[in-house]
């Protein structure tokens, strides 16, 4: 049944509105559905989402989805409850009842997918819960997290495996956008498939032109590609300051354009990324904080203006231009220099054990944490207060948190937003008598109702205090009074919304000298880095061959000797244009517009004039403005490529 492959096209039309499998996810989903361990590498825009919430929704029980970023847990709860989907996010910041809500509704088998982040495997508290839970079976998004080799490492993701000593007949389904085949080994080794099986979409897309260009003057080199490609464009850049200067140049020089980074509000960052969406600033410079999630068809470039880290991440970021299909760019610029200091900037990424230790015992002061307690308890923290009252730089205590991130002490949230959230404890009876005993509650509780349906009852639900105010015509603060009071009168939970960045304690603290810190493994990942920063400078440096191919190679695809339409190629093709081109071009294309034999019709023309003719006959073949029928008579295309 759940392998019937005209049933489950019918489940994406209902749920997905598509009547067919994009290329790749058909055989990822059957494997799956065929539990069997499966390990998917689709780039960016493979719709690798699709692949373990389709099998979710058809097999029993709840599959648990272990994701290392909250923007995207809530993200694809919140599309997946739109389309009628049960499901659920266990994030850190999550009000204790909602938290007990969700577990006790996890083992009701309420949902049929469950998000976590890896850490909240260690808790106990969240195992007791595990072991009695109908699980079918376990996605690791972003898997490439698992491996050292990989180009974003959690250790926490090494726990995932364990989930196999309370279900040892589970299978897992690993997915991820990027991994080399060393990366994709170790996901298998370290999730103890039963056996290998990988299924990867190819890293080529026929549609997306990469180039790069070494110069000076990147801003008149960006105004000239802006010009020339007209449409919805972003930018990236390395910092939260350069976004807006580069911003307010492109607005001062014609251009429609906005900035985006983790440091603005979370109100601000939606109403931006709205405006980039609808066209009305088409154009977004932006931070690697922008993107995850997003699918805009039709981003015609992305243009990154300082040297990028790492293959992967370059990848994944320039894979955002083209989804439409049509054509699109993505062109990176640098210098020398931005080089040299890329490598620079690397080795600032790596602070001493002494420095970690101290950021570390100043985190447990500044949040009044005593020695011991604090587990899994979260706090709002906003890096550059912190800096200012210990009197230190912000980026080498930022490295300092990101590094006991990877030791696993702490989870460190730069762009926090948590929706506000409502649950109805009390049963419908017992709040219609609420309502009679308190009147004034009437008109809120039945609009909530009305807005978000009878799940309030049996689960939280996201709220928007200005949907709710702008309905009953009042102001957005008596809504959240009134809403606190329904939680005083014991007829509900509140949850209100939180969006400072936030620090999660993992462990409860411990004096800093007992940080077991592993050197070891901070030299490894050093080392990585600097390997995947020279294979990055290799590519921007690349003067031979096609990027698209070294890009796939990268990734250990076999492919063709070139894309044809990146700069490399593209230079190629200049060079190998016939001398005659000019000449015979216009001819060809008017009288070939029927089929002839190219026998009969080269002899119209002087014999020395033949090789010139036949070299411009292959080009145009290439360049497909010409084809041989099966008959082999030579004719024009009727779709010319220019």
């Amino acid at each position: 049944m759940h392998s019937d492959l005209a049933s489950l096209i019918q489940v994406l039309q209902k749920f997905w509105g598509h009547s067919g499998f994009r290329p790749g996810q058909q055989d990822i989903v059957l494997s799956i559905l065929a539990g069997k361990d499966t390990l998917a590498v689709l780039p960016t825009g493979g719709g690798k989402s699709l692949c373990f919430q389709l099998p979710a929704l058809v097999l029993e029980g709840t599959c648990l989805v272990i994701s290392p970023l909250i923007a995207l847990m809530r993200d694809q709860v919140d599309n997946l409850r739109k389309k009628g989907i049960s499901s659920a996010a266990l994030t850190s910041g999550m009000h204790l009842n909602e938290t007990e809500t969700i577990l006790e509704n996890f083992v009701n088998g309420h949902y049929k997918l469950l998000y976590v982040s890896p850490e909240r495997l260690k808790s106990i508290h969240f195992q007791e819960y595990l072991k009695n839970a109908p699980i079918s079976f376990v996605a690791v998004d972003e898997a490439h997290c698992i491996s050292q080799w990989g180009y974003d490492f959690r250790p926490a993701y090494l726990e995932i495996v364990k989930i196999r000593e309370f279900f040892p007949d589970i299978s897992f389904a690993a997915l991820t956008a990027s991994a080399t085949p060393r990366v994709q080994k170790d996901i298998q080794e370290k999730l103890e498939f039963r056996s290998r099986n990988i299924f990867q979409g190819t890293f080529l897309r026929p549609n997306l032109s990469f180039s790069a260009f070494e110069l000076e003057d990147k801003a008149g080199k960006l105004l000239d590609i802006l010009r020339a490609v007209p449409g919805s464009s972003v930018l990236y850049v390395q910092t939260r300051k350069s976004a807006p200067l580069w911003s307010n140049w492109l607005t001062r020089n014609g251009f429609a354009a906005d900035y985006f980074h983790a440091g603005l509000s979370h109100r601000e960052r939606e109403f931006k990324q709205k405006n980039w969406l609808d066209g009305r600033t088409p154009i977004l410079v932006a931070t690697n904080a922008f993107g995850m999630g997003i699918d805009k068809g039709d981003v015609r470039t992305v243009i990154h203006m300082e040297v990028p880290a790492q293959p992967e991440a370059y990848y994944q970021e320039a894979g955002r231009a083209g989804r439409d299909g049509k054509k699109a760019y993505a062109i990176a610029l640098f210098s020398r220099q931005e080089l040299k200091d890329a490598r620079k900037r690397l080795e600032l990424n790596f602070p001493t054990p002494a420095l970690i230790r101290s950021v570390y015992e100043k985190l447990g002061i500044y949040l009044k944490l005593a020695l011991g307690s604090g587990e899994m308890a979260s706090f709002d923290f906003e890096l550059e207060k912190f800096c200012k009252h210990f009197s230190m730089q912000p980026a080498p205590v930022y490295q300092a948190l990101k590094k006991l991130e990877i030791a696993g002490y702490i989870a460190f949230n730069e762009a926090f937003f948590q929706p506000s959230s409502f649950h109805f404890q009390a049963s419908p009876t017992a709040l219609y008598d609420a309502q009679v005993r308190n009147p004034d509650i009437e008109n809120l509780t039945k609009t909530m109702l009305r807005l978000y349906g009878g799940e309030m009852f049996s689960d939280f639900v996201p709220i928007r205090e200005s949907e709710i105010s702008a309905l009953l015509k009042v102001h957005i603060d008596k809504v959240e009074k009134d809403l606190t009071k329904l939680q005083t009168l014991g007829i509900g939970a509140y949850d209100q919304q939180k969006s400072k960045p936030q620090i999660t304690f993992l462990t409860g603290r411990l004096e800093a000298k007992n940080l077991d810190l592993d050197v070891a493994l901070l030299e490894r990942l050093k080392k990585n880095e600097i390997e995947r920063l020279v294979a990055m400078e290799n590519y921007l440096l690349l003067e031979k061959g096609c990027r698209s191919v070294f890009l796939a190679s990268y990734f250990g695809e076999i492919t063709p000797d070139h894309c044809g339409i990146c700069d490399l190629c593209l230079a190629r093709k200049k060079k190998e244009i016939p001398g005659g081109l000019e000449y015979f071009r216009p001819i060809l294309l008017k009288e070939l517009a029927q089929p002839v034999r190219i026998r009969d019709y080269e002899a119209r023309f002087r014999p020395s004039q033949l090789e010139e003719l036949r070299s411009v006959i292959r080009f145009m073949l290439e360049e497909e403005e010409l084809e041989i029928l099966t008959d082999g008579r030579l004719v024009r295309k009727k779709r010319l490529k220019y």
